[in-house]
């Protein structure tokens, strides 16, 4: 069985990886299970934890986690793709990489902004972290 972990930043990069795996599922239609994840970034500071509760945090992330995968999630279901989404709150590689081991995913499919190499070295790149780092496959699109 495939399964699928797409993390989605709600960026056309991300799209596309969509498009691949309902291209994969056509092609297959054997089992398979596809997993939309969002990441959230922790909001943090020594203040927050003062003025706002763990539960209002919780609503937070959820909000704004069920946001971002609902143009993905609408794109597959036309295409026929059942999938489970998934909100994560923390550093985007790590949790896509944990993530991925916690579903058993068989592969890992993610759009690439395509930065240059010194861009990439500069600012750090999700992708290329989840490349270096992961042991599952991973399928990067431009």
């Amino acid at each position: 069985m495939s399964v699928f972990l797409i993390p989605v930043d709600g960026s056309e990069y991300s799209l596309r990886a969509l498009d691949y795996v309902i291209e994969r599922v056509k092609q297959n239609p054997a089992e398979h299970c596809v997993h939309v994840l969002n990441v959230e970034m922790p909001i943090v500071g020594v203040n927050v934890k003062l003025f706002v509760s763990a539960e209002s945090l919780q609503d937070i992330y959820r909000e704004e986690g069920e946001k971002i995968p609902m143009p993905a999630l609408e794109r597959l279901k036309t295409a026929s793709v059942s999938a489970t989404p998934h909100i994560g709150v923390g550093e985007a590689s790590q949790v896509v990489i944990d993530f991925g081991k916690e579903v058993k995913a068989t592969e890992i499919v993610m759009g690439s902004h395509g930065r240059s190499a010194l861009a990439g070295a500069l600012m750090g790149s999700v992708a290329q972290k989840v490349v270096h780092l992961s042991s599952i496959p991973v399928v990067l699109l431009r």
